[in-house]
């Protein structure tokens, strides 16, 4: 089947039973037809499929839509969320890492600080360090961003957690191995990263994009954080949450340009940075 017989939809989609992510598109040739290689049924031109073009190999949306995602038995007891959430076309469902959240606070004069993490539909794996109270870390910080629990000074606050629900992107960055890492560079200083921030932000996800070699990236939106509540006492004059969504893909797709809003730091500042690599 040619490629150039195809417009190419701005998703890309795993499907439990192909090796590749699939592609969703549409035809543009009104003349042509297609065979789903799931139920083998013909379809027309003006029916979508899910395609890899590595295989050319094609699925309906009907039978990639009709397998219900296995959910792991220590998330049973959110079995109704997935139900709930497995007719939302903008719904993927995926095992992923909320990987390495870190928490900076600069207050404007030496002082305590409570920060309670409350999430959502997420399960926690990790925290560093360990909270005092529970989802609470209680800090003494200074204004160089020295956090003191326990007697013990930290230059951040460290949290991981596991999900199983990711809202699909339909905006974002084609990033290849060889930009990435001016890309980082570049939207993380529009987003008001420091060069300290930046450096632990790049270091870490820089090797995940070259290994890509091609990815999808999306900072996710303020709507995202909903799921990952974060509340500081006494409130920062300004808070900054990035949430740098990366996803694998194996070929070039057309994609709307995310638009990041400059952000200007004042005041009491905590900074908060994660990802996942889909």
């Amino acid at each position: 089947m040619n490629i150039e017989q195809k417009n190419t939809f701005v998703c890309q989609k795993k499907y439990i039973n192909h090796k590749h992510l699939l592609t969703l598109i549409k035809r543009t040739n009104i003349n042509f037809s297609w065979r789903c290689n799931n139920c083998y049924s013909i379809k027309t031109s003006d029916i979508p499929s899910y395609y890899c073009s590595l295989c050319d190999y094609d699925i309906c949306q009907e039978c990639f839509n009709g397998i219900m995602p296995a959910i792991p038995i220590n998330q049973m007891a959110l079995f109704p969320f997935f139900i709930n959430q497995f007719n939302n076309p903008n719904t993927h469902f995926v095992n992923c890492m909320n990987k390495k959240p870190i928490i900076y606070l600069y207050p404007e004069k030496p002082m305590d600080i409570s920060v309670q993490l409350n999430l959502k539909n997420s399960k926690l794996t990790i925290a560093y360090p360990k909270f005092n109270d529970k989802n609470t870390w209680k800090a003494y910080v200074d204004t160089n961003g020295n956090i003191k629990i326990n007697n013990k000074i930290y230059p951040y606050l460290f949290w991981e957690a596991e999900s199983y629900i990711l809202k699909e992107s339909n905006e974002g960055f084609i990033i290849t191995n060889e930009n990435a890492e001016s890309f980082l560079e570049e939207k993380l200083k529009i987003l008001g990263l420091n060069d300290k921030e930046s450096t632990d932000f790049i270091t870490f996800w820089l090797s995940i994009l070259i290994k890509n070699k091609l990815s999808l990236c999306t900072f996710q939106p303020e709507q995202f954080f909903d799921n990952y509540e974060l509340n500081i006492n006494p409130k920062p004059d300004t808070l900054i949450r990035i949430f740098l969504r990366i996803q694998k893909i194996d070929a070039p797709i057309n994609v709307k340009e995310q638009q990041l809003k400059p952000i200007n730091r004042k005041g009491f500042t905590c900074v908060e940075w994660g990802g996942t690599n889909i």
